[in-house]
């Protein structure tokens, strides 16, 4: 499976941004949604901005779950993992 980094902003009147964040997992599995993973998030509670780590078989199949979640995004781009 391929990396994908999300970048989001959470909905005015949604719960508190970590708490969003977590919810995702918990979407992807109710809607039966199995071949895209959540994998982890940093957020900026302040800026309701969150920069979320997904795996998917491409860009498309990535892009189709989140608006089946309803998830707002503006951006989400393939990502090689990098550590030093």
């Amino acid at each position: 499976m391929k990396r994908f980094v999300v970048n989001s902003d959470v909905p005015v009147g949604a719960l508190d941004v970590p708490a969003w964040v977590m919810g995702v997992a918990k979407m992807l599995r109710d809607a039966k949604i199995e071949n895209v993973k959540f994998n982890t998030a940093y957020c900026c509670t302040s800026d309701r901005k969150v920069i979320a780590e997904f795996e998917g078989p491409d860009k498309e199949t990535v892009n189709s779950a989140l608006k089946r979640l309803s998830m707002p995004f503006t951006l989400v781009m393939e990502a090689t993992k990098i550590e030093g």
